[in-house]
């Protein structure tokens, strides 16, 4: 993996034990190869995860159901939360604190994804892949829902079921590459249920917000505050 350092380095970089490192590669918090018996750590995600740390934004995270149910709240779409759930999740996303808001809300939906996976796949095969069933847009993939003015740049960003992950490298002999063009989010299938084919604008503008480009990330913010501003209003 290029852009790489072990688990010891990456622990020497955030202050933390080792074992914190591997518990946040399993978490999906840190993107990791394994290569033979060691882990190399994705240097983009470990500074990521840095910047939460430095922002304090290292509190707990949603639940995978609870980060989805808070991107609808925010668009006014239907949700899985109870009564008490809804309340104090609208009071938790309506306290926005100046110059953190994005940092926050990463750490928030940190886990909106149980695996992140890349592949390679054909620049004429993107249309038809956005557009099978279970697939959910987001990030770069979502930008013409939203009105974003970016490129794609050939880059497709997705959710889906595990089902649709291997129906679809299947489908379009997808290669599994770390610098692949299509990044494939992993989620279980009830949470994705009546989602659509676009994800919420909280969800993908977290999914930009990570992203290394500066113009992307940029975006990403924008959506969020886009989003938070919505649900502050209700």
């Amino acid at each position: 993996m290029r852009g790489s350092v072990t688990t010891k380095e990456a622990a020497q970089q955030l202050g933390v034990a080792q074992n914190r490192v591997r518990a946040l590669i399993s978490a999906g918090t840190l993107r990791a190869e394994r290569m033979g018996a060691q882990w190399l750590v994705d240097s983009d995600s470990l500074a990521r995860h840095a910047e939460l740390m430095k922002a304090g934004a290292t509190t707990r995270s949603f639940s995978t159901r609870v980060a989805w149910s808070a991107a609808a709240l925010c668009d006014g779409a239907g949700d899985n939360l109870s009564a008490t759930e809804r309340h104090r999740l609208r009071k938790r996303l309506a306290r926005r604190r100046e110059g953190d808001t994005v940092a926050l809300v990463r750490r928030w939906l940190s886990r909106r994804a149980d695996e992140v996976v890349r592949y390679r796949m054909g620049s004429e095969d993107i249309a038809e892949l956005l557009a099978a069933d279970g697939v959910v847009a987001t990030g770069v993939s979502a930008v013409e829902r939203y009105g974003l003015a970016m490129a794609t740049g050939g880059s497709v960003d997705a959710y889906v079921s595990a089902d649709t992950r291997n129906r679809l490298v299947g489908d379009f002999y997808l290669i599994e590459s770390v610098e692949g063009n299509l990044t494939l989010r992993i989620v279980r299938a009830d949470v994705l249920r009546g989602i659509g084919a676009v994800a919420h604008r909280l969800i993908v503008g977290a999914d930009l917000a990570e992203d290394s480009d500066v113009r992307t990330c940029a975006v990403g913010r924008e959506l969020i505050d886009a989003a938070l501003r919505e649900v502050a209003r209700t």
